[in-house]
C-alpha cells in the first residue's frame, strides 16, 4: 500500500476459533463510511475453521497466524503490523455500525489519544441493561480517577492513537481479561485525554460464559491491575476515599460474576466490598438477592 493510501485506521481482530462470529466482525469493519481502514486478522492458532473463513476475504483483509498467545499478544501483534495512525480494536464476535469510526475521528482533536463509544448488548444479556450507558456511568477527559472505580471503556469500541499505544507498549499479556482496563489506566495516568461519542455504536456479544469462567483468577487480577495503577505517580496522588472506593469495586464486580452459580462466595466477596466502603446500597441488595436467590 503506498503512502498516498494509508489508512487512517487499522482495525485489529483477535481470533481463536471464531468461525462462527468473525465474518460478521470482519464485514463491518470493511463497510466502515467516509474512513480508509485496513483490517488486520491475527488467527491465534485456531483448530476450527477460521482460517479458511478468512481466506475467503481474499485481498481485502491482512490476516497472520501466531502461535497460541491468547487475544492480548494477538492485539500486540496487529498493533506492531499497523500501518495506520489510529488503532481500533474488534472482537471477533462483536460488530460496529457503518459510520462508527467516521464519528470518533470528528471528535478527536490533536490532544486527543482516545476516543470510545456507547455500546449495544446482545445475545445472553439476561442481566445486563441493552444500553450499556443505561445502567454505566461513561467519563471523558481525564478519567484516571474514574477509571479506578471500574473499566467503563468497552474494548470493541475503542480508538487509539497508534503513537500512543507504541509509548504505552501496548497490552500487558500476564493478566487475563483485564489487559483493557490496565492500559487505559496507565493511559490516563500519563495525561492522556479520552473522547466519548454517546452514540451507542459498538455491538458488545455477550456469552453465559462470560459471567462464570475463571472468577478467582479474574477477582485477583482485577485487584492486581489496580495496586499497579495506584503505583504509577499518578496514582500516588490518588485521595484515599478514592482508593478505598476502588478496592470495594474490585471485590464488587467480582461478587456480581459470582452470583449466578457461585452464591456463597458472592456473598463472600460483598462483604469484602463493604469492609472497604461500607456506604454502597448496592452490595447489600447484592447480598440479599444471594439470599433469595434472585441474582
Amino acid at each position: 500500500m503506498s503512502e498516498r493510501y494509508a489508512p487512517a485506521v487499522s482495525v485489529i481482530i483477535p481470533a481463536f476459533n471464531a468461525a462462527p462470529y468473525v465474518t460478521g466482525a470482519i464485514q463491518s469493519a470493511l463497510a466502515s463510511r467516509n474512513v480508509p481502514v485496513e483490517v488486520i486478522v491475527i488467527d491465534d492458532a485456531s483448530d476450527d475453521d477460521t482460517w479458511q473463513v478468512l481466506e475467503g476475504f481474499e485481498g481485502k483483509i491482512r490476516k497472520v497466524r501466531q502461535a497460541r498467545g491468547g487475544p492480548y499478544r494477538a492485539r500486540n501483534l496487529g498493533g506492531r503490523l499497523a500501518r495506520g495512525e489510529w488503532l481500533a480494536f474488534l472482537d471477533a464476535d462483536d460488530d460496529w455500525r457503518q459510520d462508527k469510526l467516521a464519528k470518533q475521528l470528528a471528535l478527536a482533536d490533536e490532544h486527543t489519544g482516545l476516543v470510545y463509544t456507547d455500546r449495544l448488548n446482545f445475545g445472553d444479556r439476561t442481566r445486563l441493561a441493552e444500553r450499556q450507558s443505561d445502567s454505566v456511568r461513561l467519563w471523558e477527559g481525564d478519567v484516571f480517577e474514574p477509571l479506578l472505580l471500574g473499566n467503563f471503556i468497552t474494548l470493541s469500541s475503542v480508538l487509539m492513537r497508534k503513537s500512543w499505544f507504541n509509548r504505552l507498549g501496548g497490552f500487558e499479556v500476564e493478566r487475563r481479561g483485564v489487559q483493557d482496563w490496565d492500559l487505559w489506566l496507565r493511559f490516563a495516568a500519563e495525561g492522556g485525554q479520552v473522547r466519548l461519542c454517546r452514540e451507542p455504536l459498538t455491538r458488545y456479544r455477550i456469552h453465559a460464559e462470560q459471567m462464570s469462567n475463571d472468577l478467582d483468577e479474574r477477582a485477583t487480577d482485577r485487584e492486581a491491575v489496580l495496586r499497579r495503577a495506584l503505583q504509577l505517580p499518578r496514582g500516588r496522588r490518588v485521595p484515599a476515599k478514592i482508593v478505598r472506593q476502588a478496592f470495594a469495586g474490585v471485590w464488587e464486580i467480582a461478587a456480581w460474576h459470582a452470583a449466578v452459580g457461585q452464591r456463597r462466595k458472592a456473598i463472600y466477596w460483598y462483604l469484602r466490598s463493604a469492609c472497604y466502603w461500607p456506604w454502597n446500597f448496592r452490595t447489600y441488595k447484592g447480598i440479599v438477592k444471594c439470599c433469595i436467590g434472585r441474582v
